[in-house]
């Protein structure tokens, strides 16, 4: 059994630890409600963007955008992966990168060149490591995203797709649910897959139907099918400003919105990860103590239990030298 004062040394060390996964569990319980309430927000504002875009688009006939059309030859991907700038947050950052790098080999199988983008020092600590090669890098972005920061990003990933660098763009972050549930996603941000609502996608859906067509026109019943929803055309709507201009100017719009909504997910999830595995910590921090204190009281008992008797075997060899 270890020494007492061992054990006292032990109990302090496991103390102070304590405190720290405490205090650590307390800041993130404070940020974890705002960081729900800005993921409401803009979950309800991509989803009206979502909708004024289909409805444009469908009801004016006006489908033949950029960011709308597939490239001829879809040849080149660009993934970009959300991780986080800092660790102590339970298996937050080893799961989206396991769905990053899971991304990275469905696409590099299915013939495709693929470049990878990354938010995060640890995301892009990682990939170093293992040999990736980067394209580009974004850091200390997840404490508190900001728009202009997820503008900056998505300008910079449309001009690539404009001018051809990339045939398709698809972000790999992880999408809060509560507290103790963080899961890994995956959607395609380009082209705009508008039939598809704000529910992520199947990394197998998006390699397999990489060449796939997000409109048809049919001419001849003056109508359009996007995805399961047909939508007549109407040529008595009146828009001011026109069509085009609306859908010009909502487009690159909602790619802002959608990566800023995945930098507050992931923003989410990391302090929702990190509440949890430091209350886990904290919660066996506890338990440590109370087995170490109990071992501490039975060590003390044998010490002075072997004190005693080494007295009353003193006392009992003085009396017998005294006979």
């Amino acid at each position: 059994m270890e020494k007492s004062q061992e054990i006292r040394n032990r109990i302090k060390s496991i103390s102070g630890t304590r405190k720290i996964t405490k205090a650590m569990e307390m800041i993130a319980s404070s940020k974890i409600r705002r960081a729900q309430n800005r993921i409401l927000e803009a979950r309800a504002f991509i989803s009206s963007i979502e909708e004024v875009i289909t409805d444009v688009a469908c009801y004016s006939g006006l489908l033949h955008f950029p960011l709308l059309t597939p490239h001829e030859n879809d040849r080149t991907v660009l993934i970009l992966g959300v991780t986080a700038d800092r660790g102590l947050c339970g298996g937050y950052n080893s799961n989206i990168v396991r769905l990053i790098e899971k991304t990275f080999r469905m696409v590099s199988a299915a013939g495709k060149t693929v470049k990878l983008d990354i938010i995060g020092i640890r995301g892009r600590n990682y990939f170093r490591y293992m040999g990736y090669e980067i394209e580009k890098v974004y850091e200390n972005l997840s404490d508190y995203p900001k728009f202009l920061d997820a503008r900056e990003i998505s300008r910079e990933i449309i001009s690539r797709y404009l001018s051809e660098q990339v045939d398709r763009v698809i972000i790999c972050y992880t999408r809060f649910k509560n507290p103790a549930e963080q899961i890994p996603s995956v959607r395609q941000l380009l082209p705009i897959p508008i039939y598809g609502g704000i529910s992520d996608e199947n990394i197998e859906d998006i390699v397999k139907n990489s060449n796939k067509l997000f409109y048809d026109r049919l001419e001849s019943l003056g109508q359009i099918q996007i995805g399961d929803k047909t939508c007549r055309i109407n040529p008595e709507f009146l828009y001011d400003p026109s069509p085009a201009d609306v859908i010009g100017s909502l487009l690159p719009q909602y790619i802002y919105t959608i990566v800023y909504g995945a930098l507050l997910e992931a923003t989410a999830s990391e302090t929702g990860a990190r509440m949890t595995a430091m209350k886990s910590a904290s919660d066996n921090a506890e338990e440590m103590i109370k087995d170490l204190v109990l071992m501490y009281h039975r060590a003390r008992q044998q010490q002075i239990t072997m004190e005693i008797a080494e007295i009353v075997s003193g006392a009992q060899a003085l009396a017998t030298v005294a006979e």
